[in-house]
């Protein structure tokens, strides 16, 4: 295999709004249980049992990772869903790339303030980690791509697309 490759995997900190909705789907299957079990309604009781099968098989959706998948100046965005639901979530390819640099790089200052960028978020919500961001026109329109690399799809990229990677 000649080609370049490298993959990066990176597990998703739910923000504070993903946290309570989620102790919000807990609270209310179980209010709905306990209503049904005290006060002996059936209908809450099943509404209760429903809810807590509901949770059960969508609570994997809260456990949510990302990896990126760099191939010959391709990169494919991937969401994880519970560990094991696998989706493509964006390909981009090098070549359709304006500029990619750490989000706080003086190189982005021009991007920033410009209109009509779709942003997609593809980060931990760590705040400690470098945090790369992506210009590009896409099939959609203009994207503005944030994610987290590691140094070998930096690497990776800068050799194929040298004037549009930059690391400072």
């Amino acid at each position: 295999m000649n080609g370049l490759y490298a993959e990066c995997y990176i597990k998703h900190n739910p923000t504070a709004m993903q946290k309570a909705g989620k102790i919000g789907v807990i609270a209310a299957a179980v209010l709905l249980l306990l209503a049904g079990i005290v006060l002996v309604n059936g209908v809450l009781a099943f509404l209760g049992i429903v809810a807590v099968i509901g949770f059960y098989f969508l609570y994997p959706m809260f456990d949510i990772a990302y990896e990126y998948v760099f191939v010959d100046g391709q990169i494919d965005f991937d969401k994880i869903s519970g560990g094991e639901k696998r989706k493509n979530m964006l390909r981009i390819d090098l070549d359709n790339v304006e500029i990619m640099a750490p989000s706080q790089s003086h190189h982005l200052d021009s991007y920033r303030n410009q209109q009509g960028f779709e942003k997609k978020d593809f980060t931990s919500n760590t705040p400690d980690k470098t945090v790369y961001c992506i210009y590009m026109s896409h099939n959609s329109g203009k994207l503005a791509i944030y994610f987290e690399p590691d140094q070998k799809i930096i690497d990776y990229s800068r050799q194929k697309a040298p004037r549009k990677v930059f690391t400072d």
